[in-house]
C-alpha cells in the first residue's frame, strides 16, 4: 500500500493540470530561452496592439524581448534628453510654438498673454508689455504671431513710448541669446500705431544709453501699415505713416547706420510723401570724373516731397531768421558697410551724401542774434545774415530760391552709439553747407544787381548825352 500511494503521489507531482495562462507563460518563457525565437514567432503569440508594438520597439532596438537593463533605460533616457535640448536650441522658434499652441489649448488666452509679456520683459525691463490676445505660431513663415499687443515704457525719465500693435511676428534664437545678443533674432510688425514723446530726453547722454542692452541686435525688421505721432521739444509734433520699412539689420549701437542702409522705407511725414530706396546707378553725381572710384556697397535715395519748415525743426537756432516756408528734399547716402562685430579701422570709414535741397515760399524775420550751431559755435555775422535776408525777400511772386547742392562727409567711427541725425552732428555738417550755397547765391545776386545798376547808369548817361547831342544839333 505503502509503495502504491508513494507512485500514485509522484504521478500525481508529475503530471500538473495547466491552465490556458499558464500554458502560454511557459510556452513563451520556453521560446525565450531557445536560440530559435524570431520576431515573427513572438508577434504571433501577442494577443493585443500594445504587445506587438512593444516587440517591434524592442527587436528594432536590441533585436530582442527582453526586459531592458539599467545600461539600456540609462542610455534611451540621456538620448531623449539631449534630442529634446537640440531641438531648442536649433529650433527654438518651433519649440515655443509648440508650447505657445499647447498652452493656448489648455488655458486662457489672458494668462497665457500675461505669462509672454512677463517672459519678455524680463529680458527688456525698460517695457512693460501686454499681450491682449492669443499666442499663434505661423508654421508656413516659422514665426510666432502676438496679436493685440500694447508697449509702453517704465521709467518716466528719457524717450516715453505708448504703442499698439496689431500684430507683431517674431523668430527666437537660442544662439543669440547665448551670445549676449538677445533672444529675438527676426521682427515683422503690422498696424503699429502710438506717441513716441521726446519731451524728456537728456541732450547730455547718448539717446541709446536708454536702452539698457546696447549689444542687442535683429537679424531683420519690417513695419507696414504703421503710424506714429512724435511729440519734440522745439517743434510741432511729427505725424509718421509707415507704409513699408524693410531693414536686413538693426544694431542698437550702429542704428542710424543701419537705417541709412535700410532695405526700402516709404511712408509720409506730415502728410508729404517720402522714399528711401537703392540707387539704380552708382555715381550720385553723373559728371563726376571716369576714375572716380565708388568704395561704397550701394546708394541708397531719400526723397521727401515739400514739407512745412517749421515741422521738420528747420526754424531752431541755425536758422532762426525763418518764420515760415516749405522745403523739397532729395539726398544720397552712400554708407560703408559695417561687418557684424567689426570695430577695427572704423576711423578709415566714411559715410559720404550728396544733397539738394529747394526752398519754396520762405518768409523772414531779422533775429535778435546770429545763427548758431548744435555747439554754440555761431555760423555767420548779423552784417553777413543782411544781405542774405534781402535776398530772399527779393523771391516774390512765385519766384524760388535756386536748388542747393552739397556734398557732406562723416566719419564713421564717429556714428557708434547715434540714433538720431541731430545726435550725430550731421544737421550741422548740413547747416553750414546750406548757409555756405545761400551766400554764393547771394554774392551772384549782388554783382547782378550791380551790373543791373550800371547799366541802368550807363543807359541813362547814353540817353542824356543823346538828348544833348540833339539839342546842340539843333
Amino acid at each position: 500500500m505503502v509503495f502504491r500511494d508513494l507512485n500514485y503521489m509522484n504521478k500525481s507531482q508529475s503530471l500538473p493540470v495547466l491552465s490556458k495562462q499558464s500554458k502560454h507563460l511557459v510556452s513563451k518563457s520556453t521560446l525565450s530561452s531557445t536560440a530559435l525565437v524570431t520576431k515573427e514567432s513572438l508577434l504571433l503569440q501577442a494577443d493585443s496592439t500594445w504587445k506587438r508594438m512593444a516587440i517591434r520597439s524592442k527587436w528594432a532596438l536590441m533585436k530582442n524581448y527582453r526586459p531592458f537593463n539599467a545600461d539600456e533605460v540609462s542610455a534611451i533616457f540621456s538620448w531623449v534628453i539631449l534630442s529634446h535640448i537640440a531641438w531648442i536650441i536649433l529650433g527654438t522658434t518651433t519649440f515655443f510654438s509648440l508650447l505657445f499652441l499647447g498652452l493656448n489649448s489648455l488655458f486662457a488666452k489672458e494668462m497665457v498673454g500675461n505669462v509672454m509679456g512677463k517672459i519678455i520683459m524680463s529680458y527688456y525691463p525698460e517695457f512693460s508689455i501686454a499681450f491682449e490676445d492669443a499666442v499663434v505660431p505661423e508654421w508656413e513663415k516659422g514665426m510666432i504671431d502676438f496679436k493685440k499687443v500694447r508697449l509702453s515704457t517704465v521709467d518716466k525719465e528719457g524717450l516715453q513710448l505708448d504703442l499698439t500693435f496689431d500684430s507683431i511676428k517674431l523668430t527666437l534664437s537660442f544662439k543669440k541669446w547665448k551670445d549676449l545678443k538677445g533672444i529675438i533674432e527676426d521682427v515683422e510688425i503690422q498696424g503699429l500705431s502710438g506717441t513716441i514723446d521726446r519731451t524728456n530726453i537728456n541732450d547730455d547722454t547718448p539717446e541709446v544709453d536708454w536702452f539698457g542692452h546696447t549689444e542687442y541686435e535683429l537679424n531683420s525688421l519690417k513695419i507696414t501699415d504703421s503710424s506714429v505721432v512724435v511729440i519734440q521739444k522745439e517743434s510741432k509734433p511729427l505725424k509718421i505713416a509707415l507704409f513699408d520699412l524693410e531693414m536686413q539689420n538693426v544694431r542698437a549701437n550702429w542704428l542710424l547706420l543701419d537705417m541709412l542702409n535700410a532695405t526700402n522705407i516709404s511712408g509720409t511725414v506730415n502728410d508729404s510723401l517720402f522714399t528711401f530706396h537703392k540707387r539704380q546707378h552708382q555715381l550720385a553725381y553723373v559728371n563726376d570724373i571716369a576714375d572716380d572710384l565708388n568704395p561704397w556697397k550701394r546708394i541708397m535715395r531719400q526723397k521727401l516731397d515739400p514739407v512745412d519748415i517749421e515741422s521738420i525743426g528747420l526754424i531752431s537756432d541755425k536758422f532762426n531768421w525763418l518764420t515760415s516756408g516749405k522745403i523739397e528734399v532729395i539726398a544720397d547716402f552712400m554708407p560703408p558697410e559695417i561687418p557684424e562685430g567689426s570695430h577695427h579701422n572704423m576711423d578709415s570709414r566714411y559715410l559720404v551724401a550728396d544733397f539738394k535741397l529747394q526752398f519754396y515760399d520762405l518768409k523772414t524775420k531779422t533775429p535778435s542774434e546770429e545763427p548758431c550751431l548744435s555747439t554754440g559755435e555761431k555760423i555767420i555775422s548779423m552784417d553777413e545774415l543782411k544781405p542774405l535776408l534781402a535776398y530772399v525777400n527779393s523771391k516774390e511772386h512765385g519766384e524760388t530760391l535756386p536748388p542747393l547742392s552739397f556734398r557732406i562727409v562723416k566719419k564713421v567711427d564717429e556714428l557708434e552709439n547715434v540714433s538720431t541725425l541731430k545726435e550725430s552732428k550731421l544737421l550741422d555738417l548740413i547747416a553750414t553747407e546750406v548757409y555756405i550755397e545761400l551766400l554764393k547765391h547771394v554774392q551772384e545776386y549782388e554783382i547782378e544787381q550791380r551790373n543791373k545798376r550800371i547799366a541802368a547808369w550807363s543807359q541813362a548817361v547814353a540817353s542824356q548825352l543823346v538828348v544833348v547831342g540833339l539839342g546842340a544839333i539843333a
